[in-house]
C-alpha cells in the first residue's frame, strides 16, 4: 500500500494535505510567537495565526490545530472569506496528518464550499484532491478516483504542473491497491517524466523510486524493481525520512522473499548473486527493520503488513515458531487497523451526505430566478387563504408520518437482516481461521503467508458486497423517506425504491452464501482420511472423463463444439492409482481446456475451430497423459502462480482456485508423480502429467491423504480453472 506517499509527497503543494514547506526550524516558529502579541485583531493576525499552525504540522499538532482554529474564529468575526477558506484548509492538513479524518473532512469541505464562493480555482483543485486522500485511505477507491480526476482536471486548466504530477500519482496509487499494476504503472512513469522536466523536490525521488519500485515487483519484473527500491532506500537513509523507510524496508523484504521463492533460479543467480538462505536473510532484516520503525511511528497499517511479510519470510527459513508469533502480531494489528478504518468509514460517509444534502439545497435555491421566488411567496400566500388547501395539507401531513413510520420498519428489518448476514459472514472467517491453525501444525507453516493471503482476500470480496450493498440501501431509505415528505410525492418512485431495497437483500444474501461456500471448500482441502490404490487402465479412464467433461459442457452451452483427438498408447499397461482422484484431476484439465477454447472462440475468426487434444504413452519408466488445448493460453507472469491455492484468474463467481491446486497435490503427494505445464500466450496450452509404472508404484505407500480423497466430494463447481 501507497498510504504514506499521500502525507510526504503532498507536502509539497501549497494547499490542502500537499500544503506544508520545509520546516525551517524553531527559530521560525519562535520569531512568528514574539510578533503574535504585536498584531491587532485584523486580518494579519489571521495570516499570522495560520503560519503559526503551519509550522507546528512536523512537531505538535495539537498546538497547530489551536492556532488555526483561533485563525477560523477570528477570520469568522471579520467575515473575510479567504481568511476563512485558509484556515479551514489549515486545519483540515492538521487533522489529516494527525489521521483523525472525520474531522479532516469537515475542515476541507467547509474550506471548499468557501472556495467556490470566492471562485478560488487552485484552492478547488487542492481540497478536492485532499477529500480523495482520505477516501483512498478508507479504501473506497471509486470515490477516490472521482475526486482526484477532478482534482487533476483543475491542475491541468491551471498549468500547475506539480498538481498534475501530484494528482496523476495518486490515481496511479489508486489503481495499485486495486491490482490494477499495469495502469497504475502507465501514471507512475508519467508521473516520473513530468518530475524530470519541471525538476525534483523535497521527497519526490523517494517517494517516486519506492512506489515505482513496488509496482514492478507486483508485475514481478525483479530487475526493476530491485533498481527503484535500492535508488529509494538511498536516498530515504539520507534524507533520514522514517516514513518513507518502512515503505521501502517492507518493500524490498517482499522483494528478496520472492526472489528466493521464485521457482526461476536465475533470479537469484543475476540479481542477488548469493544462495536462497542468504536472500532469505536479508529478507528477513529488512522486515525487522520495517517493524521497528513502524511501532516507533505508530504506523499501524504499515506494522502489520510487516509482520506479515516477516512471517512469511520466517517459515520459509525454516523457523515454524518465530513465524507463528509473527503472524499473531499480524492478525492482532490488522484486527485493529481494520476497527479504526470501519469507525472512520462510519463518520466519514455521514458527513459526505450531510455536506453533499446542503449543497443540493444551496445550489437548488441559486437556481432560482426572482420571478420564481416571487411565484413561490404568491403561492404560499394563497395557500394561507385557502382553508380547503390548509385541510388537505394536514391530511399530506398526516399520510406522510404513516409513510415514515412504514419506511422505518423496513430500515429496521434491513438492518437486521445485514447484522444476520455480517454474522454469518464473520462465523464463517472464524471457522476459517481454526482451519489455518490446523494446516499450520500439520504442514509445519508451509506455505502459510500466500494461503493466509488467498483466503482473507477471498473472504474480504463477499464482505465488501454486504457493507457496499448495505451503504446503498440506507442511502434508497433516506430517499424514500424525502419522497414521501414532499407534498407531490411520486409513488411509482417509491415503489422502484422498495424494489431495488428488495434486491439488495437478495445480493446481501447471496453474498453471504459466496463466504460460506469457500469457507467449505478449505474445509475439504483440509481433511484427513485415507484413499485406497489399484491397477487401472488409465486410456479407459482418460477417455471415460474426457467425454464426461464434454457432454456436462454441452448440457449447460448446446451451442459449444469442439473437436475431441486422442492418441492413446496401446501397451501402456495398467498403473496403480486411485481412479477416481485421477478421474477428478483430468476432469479439472479438461474443464480448464473446454474453457480456454470456447474463450477464444468469442473473439476469434470464423474459421477458428476449438480442438483438445489427449495423449498417453510410456516414457523412461512413467505413463505420461498429455491434455492439450489451443485456446488462449497463460500469462507467463501466471505459470509460477497457477498450482497455489485460492489463484484464478476467472471472474468473481466462476471460479473457487481450488481445482489445480488439488490437482497438484493429489498427482504429487497422493501418487508420486509430476504435474507441469507448457503454454504460448494467445495459441495454446499443454498440461503433462507424469505417474510411476506399476512396479515403481508399488514401492510407495498405498495410502492417500484423505483431504485428496474427500476433494471427490466436491462438487464440479469447484474445478474448472485455476
Amino acid at each position: 500500500m501507497l498510504r504514506l506517499l499521500l502525507i510526504c509527497v503532498l507536502l509539497n503543494l501549497p494547499h490542502g494535505v500537499a500544503f506544508a514547506q520545509a520546516k525551517v526550524g524553531q527559530a521560525r516558529l519562535d520569531s512568528l510567537l514574539a510578533e503574535l502579541p504585536r498584531v491587532k485583531p485584523d486580518t494579519n493576525r489571521v495570516k499570522l495565526l495560520n503560519g503559526i499552525g503551519n509550522e507546528y504540522l512536523n512537531s505538535n499538532l495539537n498546538e497547530g490545530i489551536n492556532y488555526a482554529s483561533q485563525a477560523l474564529a477570528l477570520a469568522q468575526r471579520l467575515t473575510w472569506k479567504k481568511g476563512i477558506a485558509a484556515a479551514y484548509t489549515r486545519l483540515g492538513n492538521l487533522y489529516f496528518t494527525k489521521s483523525d479524518y472525520p474531522q479532516a473532512l469537515t475542515a476541507y469541505l467547509s474550506g471548499l464550499r468557501m472556495a467556490e464562493e470566492l471562485k478560488d480555482k487552485n484552492r478547488i483543485s487542492t481540497i478536492t484532491g485532499n477529500v480523495g486522500g482520505i477516501y483512498f485511505l478508507m479504501a473506497n477507491y471509486p470515490k477516490a478516483l472521482a475526486y482526484f480526476g477532478k482534482a487533476l482536471k483543475g491542475a491541468k486548466e491551471l498549468g500547475n504542473k506539480r498538481g498534475v504530477f501530484l494528482w496523476q500519482g495518486n490515481i496511479g496509487n489508486v489503481y495499485s491497491e486495486q491490482g490494477e499494476f499495469a495502469k497504475a504503472l502507465d501514471y507512475q512513469l508519467k508521473s516520473l517524466k513530468l518530475l524530470e522536466d519541471i525538476g525534483f523536490q523535497r521527497l519526490d525521488k523517494e517517494n517516486i523510486f519506492n512506489d515505482l519500485g513496488q509496482t514492478y515487483l507486483n508485475l514481478a519484473n525483479y530487475p526493476q524493481a530491485l533498481s527503484y527500491l535500492q535508488n529509494g532506500l538511498n536516498l530515504s537513509k539520507a534524507t533520514g525520512n522514517k516514513a518513507i523507510l518502512i515503505r521501502v524496508y517492507s518493500n524490498l523484504s517482499k522483494l528478496n522473499f520472492k526472489i528466493a521463492t521464485d521457482s526461476n533460479a536465475t533470479s537469484l543467480t543475476t540479481l542477488q548473486k548469493s544462495s536462497k538462505t542468504h536472500t532469505l536473510q536479508n529478507a528477513n532484516a529488512y522486515a525487522d527493520s520495517a517493524v521497528v520503525l513502524a511501532k516507533e511511528r505508530g504506523d499501524l497499517p504499515y506494522l502489520y503488513q510487516a509482520y506479515q511479510i516477516r512471517s512469511q519470510v520466517q517459515d520459509a527459513l525454516g523457523e515454524p515458531q518465530a513465524a507463528f508469533a509473527s503472524f499473531k502480531d499480524f492478525i492482532k494489528t490488522k484486527d485493529l487497523v481494520i476497527n479504526q478504518q470501519n469507525a472512520n468509514k462510519i463518520a466519514v460517509a455521514t458527513l459526505q451526505y450531510e455536506f453533499d444534502k446542503k449543497e443540493t439545497a444551496l445550489h437548488f435555491e441559486q437556481q432560482l430566478t426572482a420571478a420564481q421566488l416571487q411565484k413561490q411567496i404568491q403561492q404560499r400566500t394563497y395557500l394561507l387563504y385557502g382553508v380547503g388547501m390548509l385541510v388537505a395539507l394536514l391530511g399530506l401531513i398526516v399520510y406522510g408520518y404513516t409513510q415514515k413510520q412504514k419506511a422505518n420498519l423496513i430500515l429496521y428489518q434491513q438492518k437486521e437482516e445485514i447484522n444476520i448476514q455480517r454474522t454469518k459472514a464473520e462465523n464463517a472467517l472464524i471457522e476459517l481461521r481454526a482451519t489455518q491453525t490446523q494446516l499450520i501444525q500439520k504442514e509445519k507453516m508451509a506455505s502459510l503467508g500466500e494461503l493466509t493471503a488467498g483466503i482473507a482476500h477471498e473472504i474480504q470480496n463477499p464482505l465488501n458486497f454486504v457493507n457496499n450493498f448495505s451503504e446503498v440501501s440506507a442511502e434508497l431509505v433516506t430517499e424514500l423517506e424525502e419522497e414521501q415528505q414532499r407534498a407531490d410525492r411520486d409513488t411509482k418512485l417509491e415503489a422502484e425504491i422498495l424494489v431495488d431495497l428488495k434486491q439488495n437483500l437478495q445480493k446481501i444474501n447471496h453474498h453471504g452464501g459466496r463466504a460460506s461456500a469457500i469457507v467449505k471448500g478449505m474445509l475439504e482441502h483440509s481433511r484427513t482420511d485415507t484413499g485406497e490404490k489399484h491397477p487401472t487402465d488409465l486410456n479407459v479412464l482418460a477417455d471415460e472423463y474426457l467425454k464426461l467433461a464434454y457432454h456436462g459442457l454441452k448440457a449447460k452451452d448446446k451451442e459449444f463444439n469442439a473437436e475431441l483427438v486422442t492418441d492413446f498408447e496401446p501397451d501402456s499397461g495398467l498403473l496403480e492409482v486411485v481412479p477416481q482422484e485421477i478421474g477428478r484431476v483430468l476432469l479439472n484439465l479438461y474443464n480448464n481446456a473446454f474453457y480456454a477454447v470456447k474463450d477464444k472462440q468469442l473473439t476469434a475468426s470464423p474459421d477458428y475451430q476449438p480442438t483438445v487434444r489427449v495423449s498417453t504413452r510410456q516414457l523412461n519408466g512413467y505413463t505420461e497423459i498429455r491434455v492439450s488445448d489451443n485456446g488462449t493460453g497463460i500469462l507467463d507472469t501466471l505459470k509460477g502462480k497457477i498450482f497455489q491455492p485460492f489463484f484464478t484468474t476467472k471472474p468473481t463467481g466462476e471460479g473457487t482456485g481450488l481445482g489445480l491446486s488439488l490437482s497438484y497435490d493429489i498427482v504429487t503427494k497422493g501418487h508420486g508423480g509430476s504435474l507441469t505445464v507448457e503454454s504460448l500466450e494467445g495459441e495454446s496450452t499443454e498440461f503433462v502429467i507424469q505417474l510411476p509404472a506399476l512396479s515403481q508404484a508399488s514401492v510407495l505407500s498405498q495410502k492417500t491423504p484423505n483431504y485428496l480423497r474427500q476433494y471427490m466430494n466436491i462438487s464440479s463447481s469447484h474445478f474448472g480453472g485455476f
